[in-house]
């Protein structure tokens, strides 16, 4: 029932936006859409942290040498103590990301593609690398930053309500990639255990 109504409320503000463009591209093409911080798959199995992008525009990015981190742009800047093990950077062998299509960042990559071994949609979209920072389940602040510190996309998310219940493995997941990503309404609690990461999400209303 709490899944329906969720999905009836973004369906609401999809209809009611005079402009329903992709807000995810206020600060570049790509955006975070899925987040796994139960770190739990399948069958109990740990999976790690992960995150999942995705190019919602009609040409390749190129994310190599772009980071990922849990901490701030002005923290990233100082270049100090403070951001080291908060930042990962995507190697500069990852091809770009092409239209429509999905990159998975996991803090282990090894536990990963044990997890979702019968998922070849997550190992393709598997980056190589771990990012060894947790998630917090309480709630942060994580981002996308070009090779020049520039925030391309951030997202704050938490798990208090209105924000959705993560428990018993499933991830957070958005509903619509033209909602508005840093509104609680527009993400709720994977319809999969282990999430979906790698293709459209479970609860997805349009892609």
């Amino acid at each position: 029932m709490k899944r329906n109504v969720a999905i009836a409320i973004a369906s609401a503000a999809i209809a009611s936006a005079a402009t329903a463009t992709a807000t995810a591209t206020t600060y570049g093409a790509v955006m975070i859409t899925e987040v796994m911080f139960a770190s739990k798959a399948t069958e109990g199995k740990s999976c790690g942290d992960w995150i999942e992008l995705y190019n919602p525009s009609e040409s390749e990015v190129k994310i190599a040498g772009w980071k990922f981190s849990d901490v701030s742009e002005e923290k990233v800047r100082e270049d100090g103590k403070k951001a080291r093990g908060h930042v990962f950077v995507i190697p500069a062998t990852t091809p770009p990301l092409e239209p429509k299509s999905f990159a998975i960042l996991s803090s282990d990559e090894a536990a990963f593609r044990e997890a979702y071994a019968d998922r070849p949609e997550a190992l393709d979209a598997l980056i190589s690398g771990s990012f060894k920072f947790g998630l917090s389940s309480k709630g942060e602040t994580i981002s996308l930053l070009s090779s020049a510190n520039e925030t391309m996309f951030s997202l704050s998310y938490d798990d208090k309500n209105p924000w959705p219940s993560t428990e018993k493995g499933s991830s957070l997941e958005i509903i619509d990639v033209r909602l508005d990503p840093n509104d609680a309404l527009s993400w709720i609690e994977s319809y999969e255990v282990g999430g979906t990461p790698g293709e459209i999400n479970s609860n997805a209303i349009s892609w």
